[in-house]
This record gives C-alpha cells, structure tokens and sequence, in this order.
C-alpha cells in the first residue's frame, strides 16, 4: 500500500507543480489520439473474429473460396394484383442486365437462359430421369388411348393464350413428361422454382417475382455490404426509368423492387444499432453529466471529472492505432467499457478531495492525503481490471484478445490520467478555486446507521435472499439464436419470409463438400451420398438436397431404365406413328410437329448413358461448373441441404451429421453448424478467461492487501451481486445471450473497485467510509444511466445489455455499501 499511495502522491505532485505543462501534454494527447485514432480500421468481417486455426472454421472459409458465397441475395419485385405481367418481365430482363454489371455479384439469374434449348436435351434422355413410378406412368401414357388424349390436350393448350415460350414448350413435350422434369432440373442451389409457361422465377399466385443474385463478399462484411447495395440502388434506379420510359409509363406505376436475405438482414442489423448506439451515447452524456452535478454542485467540477475520462480514451486510442492498424468490430466496444469503468476513478478521487479541503482548505496537502489514502485504491483497482481483461488473451476468438488488450491497457492509461490531470485542473488558476461545497444529494449517513442498527437482521436477510435466488439461476438459459438479437422490423428477414412463404420454401441451408481424384469418381461419389441424403428428406429430416449430381442420374439408375426398356418392347416408330395419326385428327398439321416427334423418338431409343457432357452447349454448362472445383491433384463439389422451414436454425441435423462422418472426405459447414460448434467453444473459453481472471485477481488482493479476509471482502460484493442478479433475471424472463454475457466480465471489473475503495477506506479511516460510499453509488449510478439508456434500443441484443448491466451493477453495489461495512466493522471487533 505505501509503494502504491507513494506513486499516487507523485502523480499528483506532478499536476501541482506543472500544471499548464500537464494540460498542454493532455491536450497534445488527445489531438495524437484523435489522429492515431482515425487510422484505425474496423473489420466487420464475422470470420475474421473466429478462432483461425479452428478445423470448422477453415472448412467454411475453404468452402466459400471454391464455391463463393453461399449466402443469396434476393431481388424481389411486388406485383400488384391485375398488373401487367409483361411490364414486370420487362423490369426485371432490365435489372438483370444493370446487376449483371455490378461488381459486387458473381452472378444473377432472373430467369432460367434459354429454356428451349435445355428442354430439347432433357426430354431426349427423360427416360434416364424416371423413376420406377415415372416410368410406370410414361408407359401408361404410351397406350393408343392416351395418346389421342394428350392429342386434344396440346390442341387445348395452344388455343389457350399463353406466352410463346410456353407454347414452345408444349410443341416440344408431346408426351408431357416436360413440368416434371423441369421440377427436378431447373433448380440451383439456393434458387426457387421456375414458372415453366415464362421460365421467370415467379409465385404462384404471381404476387412476387424474384431475381436471384450472389454476392462476391460475406453478408458479415458490412463494408462490402454497405458498398454493394450503395451500387445496386444506383442501378435499380436506372433500370426503373429505362423501363419507364420504353413502356411510356410513370416509375410509381412499375413493380416496388425492394431486397431481402443474409447481406441486407445483416446491414439493417448495422444499421439500426449504430442509430441506436448514437442516440444512446447522447441520453447517457446528458445523463451522467447531470449526475456529476448534483453531486459536486459545479460545471467545474463536472469538467475536472471529465477531462482524464477524454484525455484516458485518446491515450487509448493512440495505443490501438500504434499496436492494431485494423481492429475487429467484436473489439469496438472497448471505449465503451472504458467510460463504465474509467469515470469512476474520477468520481472517488474528487470526492476524497473535497473531503480533504473541507477539512484543510490548503491545496497541497489536500491532494498528498488523497493521493496516498485514495491513490492505492485506484491503483489497484486498475490492476485488478486489467487482469480481469488481460485474461482474455488466452481465448483462441481475435476479437476477444483485442478487447482485453485494449480495455486492460485503456483502464491504466485512465487511472494515471485522473492522478495527474484531476489535481492539475484544480490547481489551474487555484485562486479561483474553493473548497467544493458538500453536497448532500445522497442520505448515506442514516442509511448505514439504520443498517448497523439492525446488523444481523440485514445479514440474514442479504444471505436468504441470496440463497433464494440462487435456486432460479439453473433457469437463466443462454439464448443463442441470432434472430432474438434482431429487431423485428428488419426489412431483410421480412421480405425473406414472404418469399418463402410464397414459393414454399425455405433458405436455411448447409453444405457438404465432398472430393475426388476425377470427376466420374466424384460424380459416383455425389450421386451415392444424394440418395442416402433423399432418404433423410422422405423422412422430413431435410426438406430437399440440390448438387450437380442433379442433372445426372445414377448410372445404376440408368441402367435400370435401359433394362426396362428392353422389356417393354416398344417400338418408338409405331408410337411417333400413332402420335402423328392423333395429331391430324384433332385438327392440327403433324408436320409441324417435327422436332417434338424427333424428341419422343430418341426418347424412347437411346443410344448411351447421360454424363456432364450432355449438357455442353446447353444453360445448365456453366452453372456445372461453378459447382465443381479442380484443385491440384483432386476435384470437390458443394452439395447443398435445405433444412424444413422453421427447422435446424442453430444446430444440424444430427442423421445428417452421422451421414457425413461416415462418408469419406466429406464436411459439412452452415451458419447452424458452425454457431452449435462455436457455442461450445465460446463457453469453454468464457469460462477459462473468467477462472484466470478471478484467480490473478484475488492474488493481487491478497500481495497489495496481506490479508485473505480483505482480499475475499472485495470480491464478495461481485459474487452476491451476480448471483442476485442472474436470478432475479431469471425471474424476470430475462435470457443470457452472445453479447450481455459479457456484463458479466464488466460487473467483476467495476464491482472489485466497488469493494477496493471501501475496504481501503475502511482499514484506514472507517469513520469516513460514508464519504467512500457515496463516491461508489455515485460511479454505480453513471454506470447505470450509461448503459442502461440501452433499455430504450428498438434492438433486442443492446436492451438485453441495458438490462443486464441496471441488475448486475445494481445489486453489485448495494451489496458492496452494505455488507462491507458491516463485516469489516465485525472484523475489526474481533481483532480488538
């Protein structure tokens, strides 16, 4: 303690003497963390704060760098009722080519290209795509009767207007096994279902038409994100007015196109918390600077508390700017943090100060016995908080460590600041300076009488409360899922549901990423694993599983159709005759039915299996390819499962996790996947970090305090206030979740100061702890009107901070005011 309180005296002499070079330097310091500061950038990249040498991590990160981002970015354009159909095609063949031209999308699809030329080769080996029960039903369809009906039924459908693609169609699928197939074929990853009679992807009910666009960036990228869609207005806009004036028609007549999935959820997200975040930096400011003058009675004395909380900050920020050019975005809340805790250095310095030139209004020896009785506090205080942070530089999350480097770092810089500065302000222009008025704004005095009055009964109490809500905290759950942090006016998730709703389907997908020596083992490979997979989804396990086996059937399943097929006997002449036949007699010219007879022909007559090469030349080329990757010495693609509506949201399925680990080379990785597996390693090192923490801290208590009673004093009031709070928040409904359990972290750094200073104050001068105690719920209450202006977020993830932090600093300090008081009293009643 006297190393401790000798260090303190020679900061404060340091003030006194050199008072005008002291607020120079802080000033300078402040304009070099402002300009250090300024350089640092923050990265928004989600990945980025992951542990990087985690194995799910860089399956993930191998994942997006072979096949791209999985995360679709959905163009949707509302269609009002009885609108034009033709008007919205046009728009969206417009949008198509603006975003074709964005640099920020590696691909877009408004329609399936050229679905002609892809009907022509899926209908010429359709066999190969059938099923048992489809090729039942095919043979059934070839029966002389059958034939004269689907005669009338084409006949039917091109009399029907319709568009001329349909009718295209129609021509080509005289068997009409086409819708089917399409249904099979025409889905990619992540995409909907094709409206086969425009080849749009359109609902059902014509409500909305969505285009479908994949971003070159990650939606937790919010740099990239925030540029992407900055390009992407600029080019709906001008789509829109081309449209507009090629139809002779006003914008507002025109479908609204409006965005939804990962990348625009995520950027509201963003969005709305930085709103949120400014807001309630300007409440709290109010806030606690109103605080500050009702205790100390003078803007002056709210400015020289306020001065080394700023002068601290930009130290810090010169720190970070020095040590980190690019800082993650899990670590920019460290200032923050750092207002929580510095302020309160300032708050318990001032107040023993004016106690002391209440006393001895000389200047000097005011500040040299605040410094040696209140500096040790501070000091250690710092310390113990530092430790408390510094323990997270052994999590394996980047973010973490930066957090706890810079808030561990920061709280120092802060405790020699207000030990410098504080003093030089006073002494400024000392002729102006009088003693602070005391302000009796808190009845502390007959509080802690009353409380020693009734000593045991308020231990008993405190000790059944405790115990009693102690029995609630097996109930606090920790939620996790993502969607309860979210606000529910999120623009993204809303129109991501109403697509889902309106095509049935959902978007919640993972990724199996299988790998080979060539693509035929790799094709056999997909195509074994695909059919263990649609066993799953007959089981409503999965809802549906898209890879590039889709548009290649197993070979034993082609060799199946070629065996029934011999069995049949057909003879495709006869049935292109009878077709023909059929065809005249309903009214209509065979011949111009060629090409569609020429397909039934070669149909029911094939001539070799289907492999990649069948769909050279065709729409389906391309999109092959970018779901094939040939690396080095192998060849890996992505097959991609999609989870039941409402299903699998923050874990896989546990048949489909069996079924990749017992595939060879395989992995699976999702968004569910990957947050169940870092659940449990955010709670393997949160309660690491919390262990070393508490242990370095009690050890430094115990080296600067000698005796193990003080020491475990000082953290009791964290211990009964934790505890109180997480049951009573239980009790309240109230969950933990990702980003309030870290209040837990900043309830043990402040609440070990609460109790620093007043077990420090009580071996010293126990006659003066009221004045200690006032300073403590003083510092408690900024804390509070800080971060409890959060309550008032519309995000659930910053409320649930708000929340944490009033019950957690709360109860942390009342404890602290009251039982240290009374069980130091009972101590130094037994040592006597």
């Amino acid at each position: 303690m006297k190393a401790l309180g000798g260090l303190a005296a020679s900061c404060a002499r340091l003030g006194l003497r050199a008072p005008r070079l002291v607020l120079l330097t802080a000033f300078s310091l402040v304009l070099l963390g402002g300009f250090l500061g300024s350089r640092i950038r923050f990265d928004s990249d989600v990945l980025n704060m992951l542990p990087q040498k985690d194995p799910l991590v860089g399956q993930f990160r191998q994942i997006l760098q072979e096949f791209g981002v999985a995360d679709t970015l959905l163009v949707v354009l509302r269609i009002p009722q009885k609108e034009n159909l033709e008007l919205a095609f046009a728009l969206a063949d417009a949008l198509e080519e603006e975003l074709k031209g964005s640099p920020h999308l590696s691909r877009v699809d408004a329609k399936l290209q050229d679905p002609l030329r892809l009907a022509d080769a899926v209908l010429a080996h359709a066999l190969f795509f059938l099923d048992e029960e489809g090729r039942t039903a095919l043979r059934s369809r070839l029966a002389p009767e059958a034939l004269a009906q689907r005669a009338q039924e084409i006949r039917q459908a091109l009399e029907t207007p319709q568009a001329v693609v349909a009718k295209e169609l129609v021509v080509r699928d005289l068997l009409g096994v086409l819708p089917l197939l399409l249904q099979h074929l025409a889905s990619s990853p992540g995409s909907l279902q094709v409206d086969t009679s425009s080849g749009y992807y359109l609902a059902r009910d014509h409500s909305l038409l969505v285009i479908l666009a994949y971003p070159t960036g990650p939606a937790q990228d919010i740099g990239f994100t925030q540029k992407m869609f900055a390009d992407l207005q600029r080019r709906v806009a001008s789509a829109r007015q081309r449209v507009a004036q090629d139809w002779e028609v006003e914008e507002d007549q025109l479908p609204v196109v409006e965005f939804g999935g990962g990348h625009r959820i995520a950027l509201e997200d963003a969005t709305l918390i930085r709103r949120d975040t400014a807001m309630n930096s300007l409440t709290s400011l109010v806030g606690v600077s109103l605080l500050l003058l009702l205790a100390f009675g003078s803007l002056r004395a709210v400015a020289v508390t306020s001065a080394p909380l700023l002068t601290g900050l930009a130290m810090t920020f010169a720190f970070a700017g020095l040590v980190h050019s690019t800082i993650s975005s899990a670590a920019a809340g460290f200032s923050a943090l750092l207002i929580g805790l510095g302020i309160d250095f300032s708050i318990v310095l001032f107040a023993r100060f004016s106690e002391a030139m209440n006393r001895n209004p000389c200047l000097a020896s005011a500040w040299e016995e605040t410094a040696r009785e209140t500096g040790p506090s501070i000091f250690l205080g710092a310390v113990t908080t530092l430790a408390t942070f510094y323990a997270f530089l052994g999590t394996r999350f980047s973010g973490l460590k930066e957090l706890g480097l810079l808030t561990g770092t920061g709280i120092v810089l802060l405790a020699f600041s207000a030990l410098i500065l504080v003093p030089a302000l006073t002494c400024w222009r000392a002729s102006q300076w009088a003693a602070p008025p005391v302000v009796r704004w808190l009845p502390l005095e007959r509080i802690l009488a009353g409380v020693g009055r009734h000593r045991r009964l308020v231990l008993a109490s405190t000790l059944v409360l405790t115990l009693g809500l102690a029995l609630f905290l097996p109930q606090l759950p920790f939620d996790d899922d993502v969607r309860h942090l979210r606000a529910p006016s999120n623009r993204g998730v809303i129109v991501q549901e109403e697509v889902a709703e309106a095509f049935g389907q959902g978007f919640s997908a993972m990724v199996v990423r299988l790998e080979a020596a060539d693509d035929l083992a790799l094709l056999q490979k997909t195509q074994d694993f695909v059919v263990k997979v649609q066993a799953l989804q007959r089981r409503g396990v999965v809802a549906r599983v898209e890879s590039v086996a889709t548009w290649v059937p197993p070979l034993a399943q082609q060799q199946e159709a070629l065996s029934w097929l011999a069995q049949q006997q057909l003879r495709p002449e006869e049935v292109v005759a009878t077709l023909r036949q059929e065809l005249d007699r309903v009214g209509l010219v065979a011949d111009q039915f060629a090409l569609g007879l020429d397909l039934v022909a070669k149909m029911l007559s094939p001539s070799q299996v289907v492999t990649y090469d069948l769909w050279r030349g065709t729409p389906l080329e391309t999109l092959i390819q970018r779901s094939l990757h040939h690396g080095g010495n192998f060849v890996s693609t992505a097959v991609t499962v999609f989870a039941p509506a409402g299903m699998w949201r923050r874990e896989a399925p546990p048949e489909l996790v069996a079924l990749v680990r017992s595939t060879p080379g395989a992995s699976l990785v999702g968004v569910n996947v990957l947050a169940q597996h870092l659940r449990q390693v955010v709670r393997q090192d949160a309660l690491w970090a919390c262990a070393l923490g508490l242990a370095a801290v009690l050890v430094l208590l115990f080296l600067e305090l000698r005796r193990w009673t003080d020491a475990l004093l000082c953290l009791l009031p964290v211990a009964v206030g934790l505890v109180t709070a997480g049951g009573l928040a239980a009790l309240l409904g109230l969950a933990l979740n990702p980003l309030n359990v870290f209040v837990t972290t900043m309830a043990i750094g402040i609440g070990s100061d609460y109790g620093i200073h007043l077990v420090h104050r009580l071996r010293r001068d126990p006659r003066g702890v009221v004045g200690t105690a006032r300073a403590v719920v003083l510092a408690a209450l900024t804390t509070i009107v800080g971060f409890g202006s959060l309550i008032t977020s519309h995000y659930p993830g910053l409320r649930s901070i708000g929340w944490m932090t009033v019950l957690a600093i709360t109860l942390t300090c009342l404890a602290a005011v009251v039982l240290l008081p009374l069980l130091r009293a009972s101590d130094a009643a037994q040592e006597g």
